[in-house]
């Protein structure tokens, strides 16, 4: 194989050389035979020779001249670029200069170049230059119109400055399904280009943008602010419904970009044929990081369906309904028994229990209602009773021993419970719980329990299973343990809730004890 590689190499450079002396024979015998020719008169030869030679000096002028013009034009332009351009104008408006301004002051800049060259080094008159260039320019005009439209609307729009390379921009169309949403990677003459979520480049002519209505998300900054609807049945009281959904969005701060400050709200939109529409506002960071508006818009549907379903609500639909009867309510009550029942099998301590015991905790609990920013518990404070949340949301919160703030280290959303270690043991507060928004809670007190457990003792052990498999679903020790391990720490952690639980309610089991 190597052999015949290298066989083949001179064959091919041979060819290629052959073909180079037929291009090239013709055109030098020609020039042969008329230098031939010139050298055989004496007379000729001297006077082209004094000719070339003349000639020759004054195209070298003009090429000098011109070299000097043309030179001159490139440094100043490119002097202005890097020092002006790229330099002090970038800094002070923060952003890329798009290429038509820079290519508009460099056509001005050879334009200028050019003039001096016809006046001044081929002694030209100027003016018939101009009128010769406005006549060409109108001819132009008519045949390139929409071209001229495109950049005028690419001048427009770099004085005017309403978007800018690197802006997140949406360009609506005729319906939401034509509108493109990207991020602009240049401003040429004639075109704007966008980067699209999906990694696609588009290409739009000026002049279009310039009849079309474009929102720029970072017109005024990083930060945007979006909203979604919700529809909620009539029967929901716009009290509850402002509450819930307001929880639901707040509980989605500080994930997928949404801020904190401004803090989402809610407000009451209006009325359609199913409903009552909420409009849901939020604000974001939007395509930074890699997260989109799509992205954040999840979270926060998604934690409002949370709330919703725990608090037995679901969003409004078309319905047609035919009562022989009285109608039925189509969402949970709190004031209902049957319905507190129901809500009280949703949280996780007690879903295990019987319906008995349900709902002798449902008729006994107390609903309380906390307007946003009250303290439920403090931290380090007694108590002897427990709270589930079941509309709002709650912060808990730990005091810091250097400086004495609270620092907050998570949250309680509809369904959660908490306080219930001094409810069973009679330990102190272990954090402080704020209400962000409005908040419905129902509170579970000593005596309530103290009754239960009389009644039902052996409801303790379940109760104190739950809670240790809570207290160690999130521990550092319990991620790499075993499923065995995970169950003899489950099973120590109970027994010593429940031996605290037997000394706190003293006498309750005790007496189960003697009845036995």
């Amino acid at each position: 194989m190597t052999n015949i590689t290298s066989r083949a190499q001179p064959e091919e450079q041979k060819a290629a050389n052959s073909g180079i002396i037929r291009r090239l024979w013709r055109p030098f015998v020609i020039f042969i035979l008329f230098a031939g020719f010139t050298l055989a008169n004496k007379d000729m030869l001297l006077q082209f020779g004094s000719e070339a030679l003349s000639q020759s000096q004054k195209v070298l002028a003009y090429v000098i001249q011109i070299g000097i013009w043309l030179s001159a034009a490139h440094f100043l332009n490119r002097l202005v670029i890097v020092f002006v351009w790229d330099g002090l104008v970038a800094k002070a408006i923060g952003a890329p200069i798009p290429r038509l301004v820079k290519d508009i002051f460099t056509i001005l800049v050879y334009l200028t170049a050019v003039t001096g060259i016809i006046g001044i080094v081929f002694g030209k008159d100027i003016t018939g230059f101009w009128a010769t260039s406005g006549v060409v320019s109108i001819v132009l005009g008519f045949a390139l119109k929409n071209v001229i439209l495109d950049v005028f609307t690419g001048l427009a729009v770099n004085i005017e400055r309403p978007y800018k390379i690197g802006d997140w921009i949406m360009i609506h169309g005729s319906s939401p399904e034509q509108n493109i949403t990207g991020r602009i990677l240049e401003i040429n003459w004639r075109t704007l280009r966008l980067a699209t979520e999906d990694d696609s480049i588009v290409i739009l002519p000026n002049n279009l943008l310039s009849s079309m209505v474009v929102t720029n998300f970072w017109g005024a900054g990083p930060i945007s602010r979006f909203d979604t609807t919700f529809c909620l049945d009539f029967a929901v009281p716009t009290d509850r419904g402002l509450r819930i959904l307001s929880a639901g969005a707040k509980a989605a701060m500080g994930e997928s970009g949404i801020v904190e400050q401004p803090e989402p709200n809610v407000i009451v939109a209006g009325t359609n044929s199913v409903g009552i529409e909420y409009k849901v506002r939020y604000w974001m960071s939007p395509w930074q990081n890699g997260i989109t508006q799509a992205v954040a818009r999840s979270h926060i549907v998604s934690n409002i369906l949370t709330h919703l379903k725990q608090g037995g609500i679901t969003p409004a639909y078309p319905k047609q309904d035919l009562f022989y009867a009285e109608m039925p309510t189509r969402n949970l009550d709190s004031s209902s028994l049957s319905d507190r029942t129901e809500l009280l099998a949703q949280t996780e301590l007690f879903r295990y229990l019987d319906k008995s015991d349900l709902e002798y905790l449902a008729r006994n609990m107390t609903q309380k209602l906390y307007p946003s920013g009250e303290k439920l518990i403090r931290q380090g404070e007694a108590g002897d009773s427990m709270f589930i949340l079941s509309e709002g949301l709650l912060h808990a919160c730990l005091n810091t021993n250097s400086t004495g703030k609270e620092i907050k280290v998570g949250q309680i959303i509809p369904g959660e419970f908490f306080g219930e270690m001094s409810l069973l043991t009679g330990a102190p507060r272990s954090a402080t719980i704020v209400a962000v928004t409005e908040v419905v809670a129902h509170e579970i007190t000593k005596e309530n329990m103290n009754t239960l457990l009389t009644r039902r003792p052996e409801v303790a052990e379940t109760i104190s299973t739950v809670i240790a498999e809570r207290r160690l679903r999130n521990s550092e020790k319990m991620a790499s343990a075993t499923p065995d391990e995970r169950i003899r720490e489950t099973e120590s952690l109970a027994k010593q809730i429940m031996s605290k639980m037997k000394h706190f309610f003293t006498g309750v089991f005790e007496k189960r004890e003697i009845t036995v």
